[in-house]
């Protein structure tokens, strides 16, 4: 009897190639939304594995409704925050992700936010279709946005996706400056109040700790740039959200792009009335390809964990 694998999402089962032939796969298919939890909390009984695409809370709810035959648990995912990994360990269960499939995607969708605010896109693509342009006519100097080149990036973390939007600011003639938790000779290298001080544009790029949490706060946001732009493509919890929102509103702060908050998907409904700010619902790493990669990667992460051969990412040694 193959030992059976829960998939949280209906996905093809060709993104799951390597399972093939050695396990039963069980995929709760809801359309585009991941199964709910209490399908899950159903569903779970019995399985040696269980693949997500990170959006699924793994806590000791989940792992009593399991049962002792759970034995791992992988993220087609970046993250693992929604991993409690101290709960896995006690219960022996090895925890995998997914950490490379989805840089590209998300350093794409970076420079997207950080043009699309610039250039203000979003902005003007809400007027056009509000057909406001019709009524108002050309309004020339309105419509005017700023420049990427020239200006200084200033990058919170500089791990596999800061270096490849680096790679994409350089083409627009962005000086680039980083700050991580290992200083180093470089001479982008700043201290974290340097960083924030020199910087045109912020982005953060950190995952979410207990060292990171509202890394950006209120100090932080007033040690930026008077009119210093601020995206979160990290996690939500990296900012304060109410900090952002009152340095928006003070002119402190120029514009912000996030594609992270603090308790999705619930956003701060004052950020909806502010035209210098471009909203994605948690959507960097989303591309077709690398979706299905993160896929692929999960699929083998388990499949080598039932052959016992080494994981290609495991993030935890349980006991």
């Amino acid at each position: 009897m193959l030992p059976k694998i829960l998939v949280t999402l209906g996905v093809p089962e060709e993104h799951l190639a390597p399972l093939a032939g050695i396990a039963e796969l069980h995929i709760l298919d809801h359309g585009v939304n991941a199964a709910p939890r209490e399908t899950v909390l159903k569903a779970i009984r019995g399985c040696t594995g269980v693949i997500s695409q990170g959006e699924l809370r793994v806590d000791d709810e989940l792992l009593d409704a399991a049962g002792h035959s759970l034995k791992m648990v992988a993220n087609a995912a970046m993250g693992i925050d929604n991993l409690d990994l101290v709960a896995l360990g006690k219960r022996g269960i090895t925890a995998s992700n997914t950490p490379d499939a989805f840089a590209e995607s998300t350093a794409d969708h970076t420079f997207g936010l950080l043009l699309a605010l610039t250039r203000r896109i979003a902005e003007g693509d809400r007027f056009v279709r509000s057909g406001a342009w019709a009524e108002t006519k050309m309004q020339p100097l309105r419509w005017e946005g700023s420049l990427a080149g020239g200006k200084t990036l200033g990058i919170i973390g500089y791990g596999r996706i800061a270096k490849l939007v680096e790679t994409r600011a350089k083409a627009f003639n962005l000086d680039v400056i980083y700050t991580r938790t290992q200083p180093d000779r470089s001479d982008q290298y700043r201290s974290l109040g340097d960083l924030l001080a020199q910087s045109d544009i912020v982005l953060a790029l950190v995952p979410h700790t207990p060292s990171t949490h509202h890394l950006i706060d209120r100090d932080a946001l007033q040690q930026m740039k008077p009119g210093a732009i601020f995206i979160n493509v990290a996690r939500g919890k990296v900012m304060d959200e109410a900090a952002v929102v009152d340095a928006l509103r003070s002119g402190h702060l120029g514009g912000a792009a996030l594609d992270v908050f603090e308790e999705e998907p619930v956003v701060n409904p004052a950020f909806f009335e502010m035209n210098n700010v471009v909203l994605t619902p948690h959507t960097g790493g989303a591309t077709a390809e690398e979706r299905k990669r993160g896929r692929m990667e999960a699929a083998e992460n388990v499949a080598r964990f039932l052959k016992g051969e080494p994981l290609l990412h495991p993030v935890n040694l349980p006991t």
